[in-house]
């Protein structure tokens, strides 16, 4: 679960904020098996820009506890979510909700 969303207006993106073990992110599924770890000192970290294969921002920074920091554009976390896409299909499938058939508030 994150601890904290942050909005860039700079970048255009929200972010989730996680704090976890590096094995525990590394199970998550979050962080692509290709983007490498920052070292075990703290205040080490690593930034991922968005580009064509990996459309959305990352930046893993590592903490005085030995846990890391993940800031992950809100977009993959979503993508990776299939309860909330389920969710959200479901409901705009649904014709009978007044915002889906357009009508007035």
């Amino acid at each position: 679960m994150p601890i904290n969303r942050w909005k860039s207006d700079a970048i255009g993106i929200t972010a989730y904020v996680f704090e976890e073990s590096e094995t525990t992110l590394r199970q998550s599924g979050l962080v692509p098996e290709w983007v490498g770890y920052p070292p075990e000192c703290p205040g080490a970290g690593i930034a991922v820009p968005a580009h064509h294969s990996f459309p959305n921002y990352l930046k893993l920074l590592r903490l005085q506890s030995g846990r890391l920091r993940l800031v992950i554009d809100a977009r993959a976390v979503l993508r990776g979510d299939t309860s909330y896409q389920r969710l959200l299909c479901n409901l705009l499938a649904d014709t009978q909700l007044s915002l889906v058939k357009g009508e007035a508030v």
